[in-house]
């Protein structure tokens, strides 16, 4: 965290200083942990808390409880879980006691606790997380919860061949894959497509090669759908119109606003029962 942040915080904590020194993602050593009444977490007896409440609120006198996330060690990476790609699942490398470890965070996996409980509370000095831009990661993986695209039914079932083959960018080049399709309709009648245009953006700052490595992927993702949907010269179900990696500095305010990202998990408008993850 810069300086800048720093003081503007602890000047804001003057006047309640329960939590001076935590900030949103730090991770709580297992002596406070220990002495706060949470409530058992399945399969996860050694939790990892992390705190997720925004800096500001920590330090608001109207704010009288901290969010917590409990999370669990891992063996390995999942790369479907890392960069915020799935909304129930995150995965962030980190140290704890000199050991590299991954840890996963649960979307379900939150407690509120009395801000009072974390006085005297600082961050974990032995447990650090190693991977770059954490919090905006971790912010945006929040947020996904609540804002994230949902397909039409039909899209949706339609696109099921090949959404194994959209999930599979590589997190660390690519920053995602956005959709703008027509028309937007949840049903449509089997001999009228989807008219679809997709983006696979790019980071301009993680990879030397991301370009290259978004532009195989976009080519790939061509390839699915010209052999899953064009047949005898004429597209069926899906009408591909653009497949292109475009650099992240070049989607403008315009494409977020219009174009919906593709998640590992997404939701359809409407089912029976609703509310199924794909």
């Amino acid at each position: 965290m810069d300086r800048s942040r720093e003081q503007s915080v602890a000047s804001s904590s003057q006047k309640d200083d329960v939590t001076p020194k935590l900030r949103q993602g730090s991770i709580l050593p297992r002596s406070v942990r220990d002495r706060l009444s949470l409530p058992d977490f399945k399969d996860n007896p050694d939790p990892v808390l992390i705190v997720i409440s925004h800096d500001c609120d920590l330090v608001h006198q109207d704010e009288p409880d901290v969010e917590l996330i409990a999370g669990q060690c891992r063996d390995e990476l999942k790369y479907g879980f890392a960069k915020g790609q799935s909304p129930r699942t995150l995965h962030l490398e980190f140290e704890q006691d000199g050991k590299k470890k991954v840890l996963e965070l649960g979307a379900l996996n939150k407690v509120f606790v009395d801000k009072k409980t974390l006085i005297g509370a600082e961050p974990d000095p032995g447990a650090i997380f190693t991977e770059k831009h954490v919090n905006n990661t971790l912010q945006a993986w929040l947020a996904a919860r609540y804002k994230r695209a949902a397909f039409p039914d039909d899209l949706n079932i339609r696109m099921e061949p090949i959404k194994k083959k959209l999930s599979s960018a590589d997190p660390d080049a690519i920053r995602g894959t956005w959709m703008l399709y027509e028309p937007e309709d949840n049903r449509l009648p089997d001999e009228v497509p989807y008219e679809l245009w997709v983006k696979v953006v790019y980071s301009t700052t993680e990879e030397y090669d991301a370009r290259a490595r978004a532009e195989q992927h976009a080519n790939k993702l061509r390839l699915s759908f010209e052999k899953k949907f064009f047949k005898q010269g004429i597209w069926q179900s899906i009408d591909l119109r653009a497949c292109d990696a475009v650099a992240d500095t070049a989607f403008s305010a315009l494409d977020i606003l219009t174009y919906k990202q593709w998640r590992l998990e997404h939701l359809s408008l409407s089912q029976d029962p609703p509310g199924e993850y794909l």
